[in-house]
């Protein structure tokens, strides 16, 4: 049963088509749609194209098949992947993930974003799931682990240093160990970067590194509990949503989990039914998570996707739902979304688009709700 939500609905508004959020502060949100690159103001509400990833050939053909595959019709006929995938630097920096690594800086670069050495990296690394890059503002360095499927190889994860311009590998992960990583998320209250892997019972975990990699730790793990993509985190605790996806057992129902570190213990915040892919904080200390809909789960689950706010009071509700609808132009079975950028935006304000949805599917909406 579909739990009702106490909190207002909030006003949306939509921004664009075929645009996903990806990182935001409290003043502009980074969007991605095809190559290119958006950055969007929350208070004049414009929405500006600023740079792209470089056509891998800058020959006659290489511009050629650029253009046709940059051209709507193309789009609309057979739409490729978006870039998915940044964060923002101290200083104003980005690093971007799509086929490479790539750096973009508004003081060397115009148009054009540049692409990151990988030399001596075989095979090429994987690129992590969505909003899987964190950044640890000590060093400036950006990490990400590899998001593999049916692998038999070992798991490595990445460090992005713009300012030597290289990315290299500074951890390794047995395959005994884990399938994937799942994201790497940093802690502020603890100059801390966390990794969350997945996804058998031995295989999901957390993990973390003071020393950016130099060690690591396993925090705890053993059981679809600690199967998780989204962390937050404050001055006594941190928080994650499970992601016990259509491979879990039927009584692996998704929760919010929350340690404090005061007392060392762990307690269960709220039942989300579905899994947790996401989450953002917002200035006010409240926070926003964010369900997906995966059609051949097992748990007996609402076919929708859906928001959960945090209050002040650090009680979590419901803030919207809406059901899911495949769209689908190749007869898969595609998950349902509600994509929402990593960050901190404003308060009572988020940005968001709709994947196999029943209704604003693959538009960018601007949330607003009573704060």
């Amino acid at each position: 049963m579909t739990t009702m939500s106490v909190i207002p609905a909030p006003n949306l508004q939509v921004v664009g088509r075929r645009l996903q959020p990806i990182w935001t502060d409290a003043q502009q949100v980074w969007c991605g749609r095809d190559l290119w690159v958006y950055r969007y103001h929350y208070e004049s509400r414009r929405l500006q194209a600023v740079f792209r990833l470089p056509r891998r050939s800058n020959s006659p053909g290489g511009r050629l098949r650029d253009a046709l595959a940059r051209s709507w019709i193309k789009r609309w006929l057979r739409p490729g992947l978006d870039i998915d995938t940044l964060t923002q630097l101290p200083g104003g920096d980005l690093v971007v993930l799509f086929d490479r690594v790539y750096w973009y800086s508004p003081g060397h670069h115009k148009r054009f974003a540049e692409p990151l050495a990988q030399a001596g990296i075989d095979p090429p690394l994987a690129m992590p799931l969505r909003g899987g890059l964190a950044v640890h503002p000590a060093s400036r360095c950006a990490y990400f682990g590899e998001y593999l499927n049916g692998n038999h190889r070992e798991i490595r994860v990445a460090r992005v240093d713009v300012d030597r311009r290289q990315v290299e590998i500074c951890w390794t992960f047995a395959r005994s160990d884990i399938k994937h990583v799942h994201a790497i998320h940093y802690d502020r209250f603890r100059n801390r970067l966390w990794v969350c892997t997945g996804d058998q019972d031995h295989e999901s975990a957390i993990w973390y590194t003071d020393d950016e990699f130099w060690t690591l730790h396993r925090f705890g793990g053993g059981d679809q509990s600690w199967r998780a993509i989204a962390m937050l985190f404050d001055e006594g605790g941190m928080e994650w949503g499970m992601d016990a996806g259509q491979d879990a057992p039927a009584d692996a129902i998704n929760r919010i989990y929350r340690h404090d570190f005061t007392t060392g213990q762990r307690s269960e915040r709220v039942v989300i039914g579905n899994p947790a892919y996401a989450a953002s904080e917002l200035s006010d200390g409240t926070a926003i998570l964010q369900t997906s809909f995966e059609p051949r789960r097992q748990q007996p689950t609402p076919a929708a996707v859906s928001l959960w706010h945090r209050g002040v009071d650090g009680v979590w509700l419901p803030l919207l739902e809406m059901p899911y609808l495949a769209r689908s132009r190749d007869g898969k079975e595609p998950y349902g979304h509600l994509l929402i950028p990593q960050g901190q935006g404003p308060a009572g304000q988020l940005l968001c688009t709709p994947v196999n949805t029943a209704r604003h599917a693959g538009c960018l909406l601007h949330l607003r709700w009573d704060a």
